[in-house]
């Protein structure tokens, strides 16, 4: 099969724990062709999707990841798999990247599939499910958040289109409104409010599905003297086990992200409590394969091929 990456700059890749590139060196081994190409670099010809193609050789050498051995411009409809693996935000061109894929014949399998990305916004999806999720605001208005964290002493504030922890601050009951509003800075964006859970002490937990089904965790515990447990933020990951309120939530969001063709998902959990529901570009897949000894990249490579026509 082809594969073709929409990715951001591959020449910014960190291959000893890029989840993209550890994809694309499943699919080398296993025998497949490996190309990676921009959101920039889409265009369309009438009814028609191309995109200019970087062709790749993939190589097992964190010095020395990748040659790119030739580039074309190229119809997409002649490749079979498109990841969609270009980090978020979910802004204006990425909203017009997935209209576009959707150009594609049935032929090409897209990763996830564009209109899935589309409906499962990573922070508002979890509300799809609000019996598995914290307290949950969404509001752009400062004094709402105030009166919400003296209804529950503590929340935490997450930009609607953040990501890697960025604009995440907590904020609790004698803390100065001046805070917020020096965070909000004329902001009028929605901002997610939730109740802080105290089991974030404790690290997240963050699940790989592969077509629904849990492939296995990792657990994101954050650095000395800070709360944030995201990697970006410095976080570090460590072994998990799966228990059986992970698996409750897994089977009850199951049929929800096979009917909107989610085939590569990332669900974070802390506590009991789901956060969020990762569908752009999840990531972890290459700590939780050495924590488990498991060649859970094969596994998601394997089940593509035996899923295709």
């Amino acid at each position: 099969m082809k594969h073709a990456f929409i990715m951001d700059p591959i020449e910014k890749i960190k291959p000893w724990k890029d989840t993209t590139y550890f994809l694309m060196k499943a699919c080398t081994e296993r025998g497949h062709e490996v190309c990676y190409l921009d959101q920039r670099d889409l265009h369309t010809r009438h009814d028609q999707l191309f995109g200019h193609l970087n062709w790749l050789e993939i190589r097992n050498d964190e010095k020395n990841p990748y040659s790119v051995t030739h580039s074309a411009t190229t119809a997409i409809s002649e490749v079979d798999v498109v990841w969609i693996r270009t980090d978020p935000p979910f802004d204006r061109r990425y909203f017009y990247t997935t209209l576009l894929l959707e150009l594609l014949p049935e032929s090409v399998r897209v990763i996830n599939r564009p209109e899935g990305i589309r409906n499962f916004n990573e922070k508002l999806s979890a509300l799809k499910f609000p019996d598995l999720t914290p307290q949950t605001l969404v509001t752009s208005s400062i004094d709402e958040i105030a009166g919400f964290a003296k209804q529950f002493g503590r929340v935490t504030i997450k930009p609607i289109d953040g990501f890697g922890g960025r604009g995440i601050m907590f904020f609790g009951v004698g803390d100065s409104m001046d805070q917020l509003k020096l965070h909000f800075r004329g902001n009028h964006h929605w901002m997610i409010v939730q109740e802080y859970l105290p089991a974030a002490i404790e690290g997240d937990k963050r699940i790989l599905l592969l077509d629904g089904e849990p492939l296995g965790a990792i657990l994101r515990i954050h650095a000395d003297g800070q709360e944030l447990n995201n990697m970006d933020a410095g976080g570090t990951a460590h072994a998990s086990m799966l228990f059986s309120g992970d698996l409750d939530i897994c089977r009850a969001l199951k049929d929800s992200l096979r009917k909107e063709g989610i085939f590569f998902a990332g669900i974070d959990i802390i506590g009991d409590k789901l956060i969020e529901i990762n569908v752009t570009s999840p990531t972890g897949l290459q700590e939780m394969t050495r924590f488990d000894g498991i060649d859970h990249h094969y596994r998601i490579i394997r089940e593509l091929e035996l899923q295709q026509p």
